[in-house]
This record gives structure tokens, C-alpha cells and sequence, in this order.
């Protein structure tokens, strides 16, 4: 099986036989044909979530789905809800992917309601956030006085947010070629030690697990001929970056280095 997205829509093909199509944003297609594809073992629900970024509680639910309900129960009628819309129920789903760190358009999106219904919920306090969350829901706009600070926790980016800004920052200097002062100082050979790390906190990250290997690789000597074989870089990005990119890349099965 392999899959191929041009103007807007997804093709899907068996060897060279294209077998079924739909638009690039038909979330019921989407998942019907996806799930049908895991349920007669025509690929693993694994290669699902790393081919298309979804998450693995969504490929779970569409799979159940078709071998509940079929075809059918993908295209069913949504059923007219009443006043209580935010069950216990859909309370207690909407948490859990909060947990797992979705975004609120996503989480609204799989327990089927309205985002502003949900923002509301949760601007109502019916819908608990994580901490990292919840603390971004004070009042932000209470009036401070003049040279205060306000302690607050950073709110994590979430993917289409940084795919925002890396699309924004490619309409002056390239795609996701953000920090364009750095970049330029670099440029200019003003920047000897290179764009300084900044940590940020995030949520969304793909193959965030493999962050966590970084200890280990620093135990087995990934940075221990840094100086005495590689050559130091005084642009944008220094050798540790470089060598640093590369392990990671390898972590993640990433074969070709272009």
C-alpha cells in the first residue's frame, strides 16, 4: 500500500492501482478507509499513525468503529444533542486527550461537539486542563500596574502553532527560518558562538520520545571528540547542533540525510 496527497485530495494505491481517493480535509473518509485498511490486515495500525501524524486513541476508535458498525457507522447522521452536552461522559473523554496533549480543536473534534462549546466548558470550569493548560485560563486580561511583573507559566506550543510560525517566518527569510536577527548576525559573521539553545515548553512533538535517549548518548561519548575531530562552526548552528541533529536523526530512523 502507499499513498500519495496533490491538489487537495489523498490517492491511495495497491502496487500501481490507485483503490480509493478523498479530499484532503474528509475526516470520515479518512478514517473509514484507513481503519478498513488495519481491519484486513492491509497495513499495521503503526504505520497509520507514522504515515499520516494522527494519534494512536484515534486509529483505535476508527478501527472498533468499522468492526463494530461497518462503512455505515462512518457516515451516520450525527444525532441531534439536547441541552446537557457535556455529559459526565464526554467530560471524562475530553480530559483524557487533554492529558495525552491534544489541542482543544482536536479534542473537540473526537468527542464530537462544537469548539466553543468546549471552550466554554472549560472557561466555566466543567473541563479540568492539566496545570500547564489550566494556568493559561486566568483572567488575562485583569489590569496590572505599571513596571509589574506577573509570574506565569509558559503555555506550550502546539503543532499547528509552530507550523504557523514556521510558515509566517517563511514569507520573509524561508520556512520555518524563525529568529531572523540571530540569522542575519550569523550572516554576517557576528555570531561566533552560534544562535544560543533556547528550551521552550511544547506539546504535540513528534518522536518526542526519543529526547529522552540524549542522556544516554552523552553517557557513551556522543559529545567526547566534539573539539579534537570536527571542525568548529561559527554560523547559525555550531558542531554540537549539527552532531546533536544527527543522533536524533538516526533515533528516529531517518535514513537519507537530505
Amino acid at each position: 500500500m502507499s499513498v500519495v496527497r496533490q491538489d487537495g485530495q489523498w490517492f491511495y494505491f495497491c502496487g500501481i492501482q490507485p483503490v480509493f481517493q478523498h479530499a484532503e480535509g474528509d475526516l470520515r473518509a479518512f478514517r473509514m478507509f484507513t481503519a478498513q485498511l488495519c481491519a484486513q490486515d492491509a497495513c499495521k495500525q503503526a504505520e497509520i499513525i507514522k504515515a499520516f501524524g494522527v494519534s494512536k486513541s484515534s486509529v483505535l476508535r476508527s478501527v472498533n468503529k468499522y468492526r463494530e458498525e461497518g462503512i455505515d457507522g462512518f457516515y451516520k447522521s450525527r444525532q441531534a444533542r439536547g441541552a446537557p452536552v457535556m455529559t459526565p461522559k464526554v467530560v471524562q473523554q475530553a480530559q483524557q486527550l487533554f492529558a495525552e496533549g491534544h489541542s482543544k480543536a482536536e479534542v473537540a473534534r473526537e468527542v464530537d461537539i462544537p469548539y466553543d462549546t468546549l471552550r466554554k466548558a472549560i472557561d466555566q470550569g466543567r473541563v479540568e486542563l492539566p496545570d500547564l493548560l489550566s494556568d493559561h485560563h486566568s483572567d488575562a486580561g485583569e489590569a496590572t500596574a505599571p513596571n509589574s511583573t506577573v509570574a506565569t507559566t509558559p503555555v506550550p506550543s502546539d503543532k499547528s502553532t509552530r507550523s504557523n510560525e514556521d510558515r509566517v517566518a517563511g514569507e520573509e527569510m524561508g520556512v520555518a527560518c524563525t529568529r531572523p536577527i540571530e540569522r542575519v548576525f550569523a550572516s554576517l559573521g557576528k555570531l561566533p558562538g552560534g544562535a544560543p539553545t533556547q528550551f521552550e515548553s511544547c506539546r504535540d512533538v513528534s518522536y518526542g520520545g526519543v529526547l529522552c535517549a540524549l542522556p544516554a548518548l552523552i553517557e557513551n561519548g556522543l559529545f567526547r571528540h566534539l573539539q579534537a575531530t570536527f571542525p568548529t562552526l561559527t554560523g547559525y548552528y555550531t558542531t554540537l547542533h549539527v552532531i546533536l541533529l544527527l543522533a536524533y536523526m538516526a533515533l528516529c530512523r531517518i535514513r537519507a540525510v537530505e
